[in-house]
């Protein structure tokens, strides 16, 4: 019998990250939600601020304000590619 948990996919996050107390709970479920879309090799991701806020069911400026949190305390890397392109988002963490 398959694990039903699993069955659509899972992601893997960063004890580093789940347990530093200076990262918020809302900033690890954010990362936590990046990670489900990361390749598993190169650790990097495409998905837009609308999709996550959507699937989150959270504001565009609360999802920007946690990506700036985890930019600023070298968790993640974002790559532009320009304004209407989604950026690439890399897991250093």
């Amino acid at each position: 019998m398959k694990n039903a948990r699993i069955k659509n996919g899972f992601g893997m996050v960063s004890n580093t990250v789940i347990r530093d107390p200076s990262i918020s709970l809302r900033d690890k479920a954010i990362y936590a939600h990046l990670a489900s879309y990361a390749d598993n090799k190169t650790n990097e991701l495409t998905v837009s601020i609308d999709r996550i806020a959507a699937e989150c069911g959270i504001d565009h400026s609360t999802i920007k304000r946690s990506i700036k949190v985890l930019k600023d305390k070298g968790v993640i890397a974002r790559i532009s590619r320009g304004t209407t392109i989604t950026s690439i988002t890399i897991l250093l963490k």
